[in-house]
């Protein structure tokens, strides 16, 4: 035995040591697979089929840092900031040096051709500290915004000034107006576009004759229901001072304007001022100044700020650029993360990083501009005084190529990319969406479904289950008309053979009040006032089945047809427009028929309410069925058969509410109406009381503050 126990120990001891050296095999493997893959962390979006939250995972790198170019190299003192870098249409790169007020060229290879420094205008030496924007047209001529002297400086390659662009005298210039080009831009037909910092009317525009024309493409405001409440709520409760200290909300100003496709503008704005989360960052401008993507309501930088390790300070998309396929890539300065979306705003990836902390290739400290040149991003950082580029990684291309074939109109041609695709990273959202196109475009509606579906490509998944439908009814139609044809025949035999002798199935009174109070409205009703047979139980469970069912059609009905975002979706708000509703109105109506003469009791009217509601309730159930057989262009006379249930739910409430009450029509209109108004003004008390208690705590909160403080 004590031979057998030494083996035993022998082999634990020999296990644990080989155990020990296979694991740090695995680390030295692991360390070294990570040497080779980017410092920073390449990300994507995840969005699942029932468009919950959108969550971040990772995604194989795309872009890998090629070269970093820093101040040094390019024969700069300690007293530079490189704050921007633009492209022309050669592919040679333009460096602002707005500590040194120099421009450095650097050719394709990005190594250093000419400075150009030194400049001078009308004998004054040109002196453009702290100048924020450089661009090159297409005909060679260099911008840069001097912002600090309020002007754009126009100039060659030699450093020769041809021309400066300062506020132009107009009537169209408000008084007080600030003039600070930060951005500009110029079309293929000589017009200019410039945008100030902080102004909310839009870019400069000039013409090709260097006229001014106005201003282009303002963003607006946008007001929610809870805004205009709260303003109405200041305007009663405030006094000259806090309305003289009242902020006023102005449009975002945009930070970067640039050029695409057929002369688009695209257009970045920013940060907002209250808000760690912003939407619409980004707008494309048509010829007239109107925005034709939809990007009100989505968030082009991360969705959760907390995601980083700075999750005090707002994301900042302050810049971007497009290229030739109108692809975006967008900076968020507070981050320093790149995002690259294509024409249709689907996400590419995230890469770049690290804003603060950026030590390593790849990451910044304080990145300033964006640029590419040809399919290469530039991120210049003013901290640092680098300008890294990155290039497209074998497997980014693979995407990006799929994607453009797919963008096309080609999808069976793209199959066989977005399957390699998928080999390489599972993350990848585009690669199903992809796969659900080729395999619709192939005939093979099974796959695609399932693929449309993981990419939350609702319109595949739709035309790809048509036919999928189609093919199932013409293969069981035979087995499904028999089918058919037997209930119907069983139905008829059992009627004829039962006769009278039909069996009960309903034998309690009040529910066979409640289930006939659809077909017979007057006698049910009367019936609940008369002889008291309405019930106040079966009138809850009908409203609580309203709620559920509601829900249930927001959140689990047929994918072609629900959104559902987890995210946003509240059921405490669908509690308070469904029950919470009922409720108010019974007890509003009560309250004022009571003060005209009304006899129904509180009680009668909330189950004539109740009652009321089950075409509405009838309606959802169908509808959570049919969405799960139809597809929306079938889907049509859902909204006039919803039109229809809630017609006669008012009809049978008219009906109900007459009965209890015994009045006339012109009676329930006039209290119907004042009750209408009661429920408003119960509503506004209501939320006048939430908005003092808001007020009382913020109260509190600041006197706790200022305690500790002193």
């Amino acid at each position: 035995m004590k031979k057998i126990a030494k083996i035993l120990i022998s082999l634990i001891i020999i296990a644990c040591l080989t155990a020990s050296f296979t694991v740090s095999a695995v680390q030295q493997e692991t360390g070294s697979a990570q040497s080779n893959e980017v410092p920073y962390q390449s990300y994507t979006y995840w969005v699942d089929y029932n468009t919950s939250e959108k969550m971040p995972v990772y995604s194989k790198p795309m872009y890998k840092t090629d070269l970093i170019v820093s101040a040094a190299i390019l024969g700069a003192d300690e007293n530079s900031k490189l704050n921007d870098v633009a492209v022309d249409n050669s592919g040679k790169t333009y460096v602002l040096d707005s500590g040194n007020s120099r421009i450095y060229i650097l050719d394709e290879n990005y190594q250093l051709l000419s400075t150009i420094k030194d400049m001078s205008y009308e004998g004054q030496p040109l002196v453009f500290t702290d100048a924020q924007g450089i661009y090159v047209d297409k005909n060679g001529v260099i911008y840069v915004c001097d912002t600090e002297n309020a002007r754009v400086i126009c100039l060659d390659e030699v450093g020769k000034v041809t021309d400066m662009l300062t506020l132009p005298e107009s009537e169209l210039i408000p008084t007080g107006f600030k003039y600070r080009p930060v951005k500009v831009a110029v079309d293929s037909k000589g017009y200019t576009y410039i945008a100030s910092e902080g102004s909310y009317y839009g870019a400069i525009l000039y013409s090709p004759e260097m006229e001014f024309l106005g201003f282009y493409g303002a963003n607006t405001v946008k007001a929610t229901a809870l805004d205009v409440l709260t303003k109405l709520w200041k305007r009663l409760t405030s006094n000259d001072i806090k309305r003289a200290a009242d902020e006023i909300s102005l449009p975002y100003a945009f930070t970067d304007i640039v050029l695409g496709p057929n002369d688009f503008v695209y257009t970045s704005t920013g940060k907002g001022v209250k808000s760690n989360v912003q939407t619409g960052q980004i707008c494309v401008l048509n010829p007239g100044g109107k925005n034709v993507i939809a990007s009100d309501g989505k968030n082009f930088a991360d969705y959760k700020v907390g995601y980083h390790l700075f999750a005090t300070l707002s994301q900042n998309l302050n810049n971007l650029d497009v290229d030739a396929d109108g692809m975006i890539y967008t900076l968020d300065k507070t981050y320093g993360r790149v995002f690259w979306y294509d024409s249709d705003c689907n996400l590419f990836s995230v890469f770049g990083g690290s804003a603060g902390q950026g030590e390593q290739k790849g990451t910044f400290s304080l990145p300033s501009a964006i640029a590419l040149n040809g399919l290469d991003v530039l991120v210049s950082d003013s901290y640092k005084n680098t300008v890294t580029v990155f290039k497209l990684t074998k497997y980014g291309a693979a995407v990006r190529s799929a994607q453009l074939t797919t963008l096309s109109g080609d999808f069976a041609a793209a199959l066989d990319s977005w399957t390699a695709v998928i080999a390489e990273d599972s993350n990848c959202q585009l690669a199903y969406r992809g796969l659900g196109k080729a395999y619709y475009d192939l005939g093979n509606n099974e796959k695609a479904m399932e693929y449309a579906k993981l990419g939350v490509d609702r319109d595949t998944y739709a035309k790809a289950f048509e036919l999928k439908r189609t093919e199932l009814l013409e293969k069981y139609f035979y087995l499904i008309f028999i089918a058919i044809a037997v209930i119907v025949a069983l139905a008829i035999v059992l009627k004829l053979k039962l006769g009278k002798n039909r069996p009960v199935l309903i034998k309690n009174e009040r529910l066979k009040v409640a289930l006939s109070s659809v077909a017979h409205p007057v006698e049910s009703f009367r019936l609940v006032k008369e002889k008291g047979q309405g019930s106040a139980i079966i009138a809850a469970v009908i409203l609580v089945l309203f709620y559920v069912v509601t829900v249930l059609n927001d959140t689990s009905g047929g994918f072609a047809f629900t959104v559902f975002d987890s995210e946003n979706y509240s059921a405490i708000y669908v509690l308070l427009s469904t029950i919470g509703l009922v409720m108010l109105f019974s007890i509003t109506n009560w309250l004022i028929c009571s003060l005209a003469s009304g006899i129904g009791t509180l009680k009668e009217i909330f189950i004539v309410t109740c009652y009321s509601l089950i075409p509405m309730v009838a309606f959802r159930i169908v509808r959570l069925i049919l969405t799960h057989i139809l597809v929306p262009s079938e889907g049509a006379f859902l909204d006039v058969f919803a039109v229809a249930c809630l017609l006669y739910s008012l009809f049978m409430l008219i009906i109900g509410i007459m009965k209890i009450h015994d009045y006339e029509f012109g009676k329930f209109v006039a209290t119907t109406v004042v009750t209408v108004i009661g429920m408003m003004i119960i509503v506004f008390l209501l939320f006048l009381v939430f908005m003092l208690i808001q007020q009382a705590l913020n109260l509190v909160s600041t006197i706790f503050i200022e305690l500790i403080y002193r």
